[in-house]
């Protein structure tokens, strides 16, 4: 058990040792498995075209007895040229009749098997996401999150205690429905640090916060997840302006969004002062960067979650379509998205995409 908590434990309360040797175990287990992670992170600097290559054919061959994988011959497509001239660029008003029937129960049309989801994304339209990119996009790029923050900070206690989700407040609507999601199928582990076990109505953002507040009332707290905004909220209503008050070992604020950079560094001035903080560009599109320096607001971008990246100009034509190997740096930049939820050369309806580094690949939002 860490020293440090020693002195929380007593005989006279025997709930609150077990939660504290709970703790220690999921920390002890969960921090041995990110740290090989993290050495696999560190490999998109070396071999970032190889791993991309990989992703594109891992999809192409997972989904070669959809109907789309029959329609476009995924069977003969063997080089990235192959792909490129075979499958048409989509939009989201393209998908609809495929949507429609997934809806009614339809399997194996776009990517194997039915959604686990359809909800909300830009400009309210639809979008499938499925279980396995709950489990290959999603979980797998939040747990990415943490295997950065414990790089940067060895010593941090990240485990040994709740991790609370805010939400996303008024940022971008389709995150509630996302985040909705995500806590129905999360993995048995982050059920027994994530609270609230179900998720309140983000709408009022008082209520959430007064429910939020009943639930880890007098609970060690080692996180939050959600905007800087929700944060500030629930501590206005907690009556309280420090963490330290409330939440001593809170570190870090882990903020999942799709806002644009510029959105994120005004976001971040409202954080109390000596919070770590993590941004994540997360979207019902996918999960496609995350913040590894704390000294910089641009994301390195993730290369093997289950999805292959293409880009064009914004202001130039889709025919110009280029593979991330090829980009340019501080171009801006429409990103072109194939992943597991069964998007094929989806054109992505978020921020603009300008890269800063080659070497890893990393980039801001416009």
């Amino acid at each position: 058990m860490n020293k440090e908590y020693k002195k929380f434990t007593t005989f006279d309360h025997p709930t609150e040792t077990l939660i504290n040797m709970a703790f220690d175990l999921v920390s002890n287990f969960v921090s041995l498995i990110l740290k090989d992670r993290y050495e696999e992170i560190e490999d998109f600097r070396l071999h970032a075209s190889d791993i991309q290559s990989e992703q594109l054919f891992n999809l192409l061959r997972e989904a070669e007895d959809t109907e789309w994988g029959k329609k476009f011959d995924f069977k003969t497509i063997f080089s990235y040229q192959d792909f490129r001239e075979r499958l048409p660029i989509q939009r989201s008003t393209d998908l609809q009749t495929y949507l429609a029937r997934m809806r009614v129960g339809e399997s194996n049309i776009l990517w194997p098997g039915t959604p686990k989801g359809i909800v909300d994304t830009f400009g309210y339209n639809k979008l499938p996401i499925s279980e396995q990119a709950i489990s290959e996009i999603y979980f797998q790029g939040i747990n990415d999150g943490y295997a950065i923050y414990l790089h940067q900070k060895p010593d941090s206690n990240l485990f040994n205690g709740y991790m609370v989700t805010l939400g996303n407040g008024s940022e971008e609507h389709f995150m509630y429905g996302l985040q909705h999601l995500l806590s129905e199928n999360e993995p048995f582990i982050s059920s027994l640090l994530n609270v609230p076990k179900r998720m309140p109505n983000e709408k009022d953002l008082r209520n959430c916060s007064d429910s939020i507040l009943k639930e880890i009332s007098g609970q060690r707290v080692s996180c939050f997840k959600g905007s800087p905004e929700c944060l500030q909220i629930l501590l206005e209503t907690a009556g309280t302006d420090t963490l330290a008050n409330k939440w001593p070992d809170a570190k870090i604020l882990f903020h999942r969004s799709a806002a644009t950079t510029a959105k994120l560094i005004e976001a971040k001035k409202n954080l109390p002062a000596g919070l770590d903080y993590q941004a994540t560009y997360c979207s019902p599109e996918g999960l496609f960067g995350i913040q590894d320096r704390q000294d910089s607001p641009d994301f390195l971008m993730m290369l093997d979650l289950s999805t292959f990246y293409e880009f064009f100009p914004a202001d130039g034509a889709e025919d110009q379509c280029t593979p991330l190997e090829d980009i340019k740096l501080d171009t801006d930049y429409q990103m072109v998205i194939t992943n597991c939820s069964g998007l094929w050369r989806y054109c992505s309806e978020g921020p603009k995409i300008r890269f800063v580094s080659k070497s890893p690949f990393r980039f801001i939002l416009v």
